[in-house]
């Protein structure tokens, strides 16, 4: 069963109104920061907002919505610039790469975490707690019992856990890329960084 498909805005709370850090197109299940928090989004409005933070602009969004979508006269796109040339490449990269890889990032639905989850306690249930230090040992022991329920329950495990480390992968190289760029000293670095990280990104497909 899939999960549905949203227009989505990850925000963070500025008291009057939401700041908006991305955009992706994904189940509500996907992973924000602690700070942040999602807001669903009309077609219109995710393009138009889509379209600002990539040209490097300010999005707000207001707190009085009157659906249970963000509205496009409801999104306020800031037409300021900043004056530290450094700062903007900083943000104008930032923000061109994670969208570029949230699709990928969120791609653990809600229904994997569980089934993964489901299917380990099954596993431990059954008598094989299975951690990074045993995990080999384990799965031996359970393809010898040749009990074919609980041997398919083993490669279900397997594959969640494939699906779940690829991305938790990607997580941790977009961390190493987001702190680069935020130590960088020139906007060079910062170019350079992001083709290299973009470059590597689509060698995987």
């Amino acid at each position: 069963m899939s999960s549905m498909i949203y227009e989505l805005a990850t925000v963070v709370d500025c008291g009057t109104h939401w700041k908006v850090t991305n955009v992706t197109k994904n189940t509500f299940d996907n992973l924000v920061n602690n700070n942040e928090k999602l807001l669903k989004l009309s077609y219109v409005s995710y393009k138009k907002i889509e379209e600002a933070l990539l040209a490097n602009k300010t999005v707000h969004i207001t707190k009085n919505m009157m659906a249970n979508e963000v509205l496009p006269f409801e999104v306020d796109v800031k037409n300021t610039s900043l004056e530290d040339p450094l700062q903007e490449a900083k943000n104008h990269n930032l923000a061109k790469v994670r969208m570029i890889v949230s699709p990928d990032l969120c791609k653990i639905a809600g229904l994997t975490l569980y089934g993964f989850m489901v299917l380990n306690n099954d596993l431990i249930n059954s008598g094989y707690a299975i951690t990074n230090e045993n995990r080999e040992e384990k799965y031996l022991q359970i393809l010898e019992t040749g009990d074919e329920k609980l041997i398919s329950k083993l490669e279900d495990y397997l594959n969640y856990k494939d699906e779940i480390e690829k991305v938790a992968h990607l997580e941790r190289k977009f961390s190493k890329f987001k702190n680069e760029v935020l130590s960088s000293a020139t906007v060079e670095d910062i170019t350079e960084l992001t083709n290299k990280f973009l470059e590597n990104f689509y060698l995987n497909y």
